[in-house]
């Protein structure tokens, strides 16, 4: 795995060459480089969350995009923190005597939003429509990479970094057997987790006093034989288009369709057909 945040102070240090030089043409390139440490920074922070990022989000490389989904992870994944450590006087009492670890500041969602499109602005030649205007002012650019190039340094200058402190819960998955590892969230009882390897889903329900339930997440089907009431589960991602199973009471044969129920403004039909019999 690459070394993010390495990278990242390397591109920062170019980025301040290029903005000590006087030349305001090179400032462009020092958007550029304080772009590439946004990006470094935000793929390091994703790096501490592999075992829980979907792997289809590998391929995510737009530091907003990739934050926002490691906030779905973790709520407090942009969050700055203090890492203290004391010994308890009474079991699951807090220590009164803390000491601390060190500090981390993150380069956050907020900062993301606020200064990577605004550094790319600057990286392309001007629309027809920017060109009817003012050209972008460089030294408005200037400031902004000085901004920037400010708040790198003082995420990269954190005593600690991705601190990913957590409770978590896992099972071995019903279908196919390998660990799901979930992070339980406070103040959130029922919340849902997704096998890695083979796609099932799952629902999960704190129940408290440290037990946590979980159940694969399933669709009730009803057979489409109208003279039929049997009903089977079937697994929420199987759930989709042409998908087919034998009803156990009727033995006919149901398939999951897409149609389409047309109504005119003197018709009360009105509707989207779900499944069928096919046999």
């Amino acid at each position: 795995m690459s070394d993010y945040r390495k990278q990242a102070r390397e591109y920062l240090e170019r980025a301040k060459t290029e903005m000590a030089g006087g030349d305001d043409y090179r400032l462009r390139y020092a958007a550029l480089d304080l772009r590439f440490a946004i990006e470094a920074l935000t793929y390091d922070r994703a790096v501490a969350y592999k075992d829980e990022l979907p792997p289809s989000e590998y391929e995510t490389w737009q530091p907003r995009k990739l934050m926002d989904v490691l906030l779905q992870i973790n709520p407090d994944v942009d969050v700055d923190c203090t890492l203290a450590f004391g010994e308890e006087d009474e079991p699951g009492k807090p220590a009164e005597i803390m000491k601390p670890l060190g500090e981390e500041t993150v380069f956050n969602l907020k900062l993301i939003k606020s200064h990577y499109n605004a550094l790319g602005s600057y990286l392309h030649v001007p629309s027809l429509k920017q060109a009817q205007n003012a050209p972008p002012s460089l030294k408005k650019l200037r400031e902004r990479c000085g901004q920037v190039a400010f708040c790198v340094e003082k995420a990269l200058a954190s005593s600690v970094w991705n601190i990913t402190l957590g409770n978590f819960t896992k099972i071995d998955c019903l279908k196919c057997g390998a660990v799901i590892r979930k992070r339980i969230v406070s103040n959130e009882n029922e919340f849902s987790a997704r096998c890695f390897k083979c796609n099932v889903t799952y629902k999960i329900k704190d129940e408290g006093n440290g037990k946590i339930r979980w159940d694969l997440d399933v669709v009730d089907m009803a057979c489409a034989n109208s003279d039929c009431t049997h009903t089977i589960n079937i697994l929420r991602e199987q759930f989709k288009p042409n998908v087919e199973w034998t009803c156990p009471k009727c033995k006919g044969r149901n398939r999951i369709c897409l149609g389409i129920v047309f109504k005119d403004n003197n018709s009360k039909n009105t509707g989207i057909m779900l499944s069928n019999a096919i046999g």
